[in-house]
This record gives C-alpha cells, structure tokens and sequence, in this order.
C-alpha cells in the first residue's frame, strides 16, 4: 500500500520563466548571479542560422562529414560516457532521423572543428560571460530519443537554442545532486525520468526543480552544474553555446570534475569491472541519500 501511494506522488516542477526581450541588466541581476535558468525569445533573434539551418541546408552544406552517433545515455555506462557507438554520413543520419523514431543521438558535436562553415550564422551575445568559442556544440535527435539527466562534465553555463523540432527538459539545481541519487565520481546517476521509480528513487520526489518546452527560437540559460534531463518530443536539433563559470575556483571545481570521472571512475571501472563498480556506486548513492 506503501509503495503505491508513492508511485501516485508527482515531482516538485515548476515552470521556467520565458522573457521575449529579457535585458542585459536584467539577465545578469536575476539569472545569471543567482544561477537560475531561463528561456529568453532574443538571444538567437538576429542570427542568420535560424532561417537559415533546415535539414535540407545542412545537409546540402555539410552531408558529407561523418559525424559519431550514440545510441544509449550515460547512467548506464561504465567506462567514458562520450564514446560513441556508430558512424555515419552526415546526410543519411538526418534522412533517417526524418523517416521516424530513433534513438540514434548526435551529441556534443564540436561544429567549430567539424563544420565550420555553420559558426559563420550564429554570433555570441554580450551578457558578462565568458563564452568557449572553440566549442559551439550541436545535438541532433529523433522522436522518442533522450538523454538521461546528468550535468555538465566542466561545469559551464549553457545556452541551448532550438531550430527544428521541441524538447522537453527537466531541471535541478546543484543542491538536489543527493536528491537525485549521483554516482560518486560523476556527473550521471540511475534514474530515468521518462518514467522515474519513485519507489527505489523516494527522495526524488522531494527535490524542487524546473520543466519546459523549448522550440525553434528559444534559447534556455541551464547555469553551471544545473541538472538537466532531456526528452525529445519531435525530431529536431539545437546549438549551444557555453561559457566558463565565474571565479577561479568554480573553474578549478571544473577541472577536477573532469579529473575524476577520468582518472578515478574510469580507472576504478577497469580493475573492479564495469558491472561491479557500477553497483557499487548505485549502493553508494543510495545510502548517502537515505541519511537526508
């Protein structure tokens, strides 16, 4: 009985806030110091690329590049998350993504080493970041694709702009990171919030977070180390731009969270094995969130 009244419980979102024409001032006092996510309508309003990036035009411009899919999110995975499973021509992954469902994802897809030619249509907003401009990502996806919930290896600020198609993304802050029962050494942890196991997982349900939709135009500000699960309503594809987080010390918290999973989960994983180290974490995560 216990358990079923768990399961009929819902999680603790609230909507993001959307701004059509957020200001500078207004950006950095309310969003960016405090670190809260937003959906602005004008940080992509004057690029080229938002009338310009079909699938039609991409693949005509870049269809020959062969670009790395992958086929599974990163909770499950017990050695680096960012290796792919499959290869394939640029043109003929976006003809396929086009015909139906797939979980084939292109992920993190550096277009500034790959695709160059794109970073012409798109320009970086002043908003007192910092932007990485040798890394603009693209993220590709089918109908029924995601990406499990996990928070960015080196804890930049993200600015995801949709072109085709809709997401939805939930949201935590870095303060639900037991909550959500993390994996020691990662940024990942077990639960799938397509459908989340409230029975196994209780202490999701009191972790407050954030949901939208986001669709061609919208840009969503995920701050740095700010959860995020994404689900791809539709078939579609979105551009982000990152930027180092302020202080010397958030940026070496970066780089030792980028040590870590390298250096000690990686490692730990080859001499325990995959599957072992893996439930070795699952257990860890667990008890330390059953002390909350």
């Amino acid at each position: 009985m216990a358990a079923a009244q768990v399961k009929q419980k819902t999680l603790q979102l609230q909507s993001v806030d959307r701004h059509d024409n957020l200001s500078r001032e207004d950006f950095i006092e309310h969003y960016l110091k405090p670190g809260k996510p937003v959906v602005m309508r004008n940080f992509a309003k004057d690029w080229p690329a938002l009338k310009k990036w079909s699938y039609d035009y991409l693949k005509k411009t870049c269809g020959d590049v062969k670009v790395p899919l992958y086929a599974e999110a990163f909770a499950g995975s017990g050695n680096d998350y960012l290796s792919s499973s499959n290869f394939m021509r640029f043109d003929e992954y976006l003809d396929l993504i086009q015909k139906g469902p797939s979980n084939l994802r292109m992920f993190l897809f550096n277009i500034h080493q790959n695709m160059p030619q794109l970073c012409e249509d798109f320009s970086y907003p002043d908003l007192n970041v910092s932007y990485l401009k040798k890394f603009p990502f693209m993220f590709f996806g089918g109908k029924g694709s995601h990406v499990d919930i996990h928070y960015d290896l080196d804890h930049s600020h993200v600015f995801l702009t949709q072109f085709e198609g809709k997401k939805r993304i939930i949201l935590y802050g870095p303060d639900a990171s037991t909550h959500l029962y993390r994996h020691p050494f990662t940024v990942s942890c077990n639960v799938d919030f397509r459908n989340p196991d409230l029975t196994r997982y209780p202490k999701v349900l009191d972790a407050k977070g954030y949901e939208c939709i986001v669709e061609h135009g919208d840009t969503l500000f995920m701050p740095s180390r700010w959860w995020h699960f994404v689900d791809y309503t539709t078939t579609g594809f979105s551009l982000s731009l990152r930027a180092m987080p302020n202080g010397m010390f958030r940026r070496a918290r970066g780089l030792w969270s980028i040590a870590k999973l390298k250096l000690m989960d990686n490692n730990l994983s080859k001499i325990i094995g995959p599957k072992k180290w893996y439930e070795i974490k699952e257990a860890w995560a667990r008890k330390k969130a059953a002390k909350l």
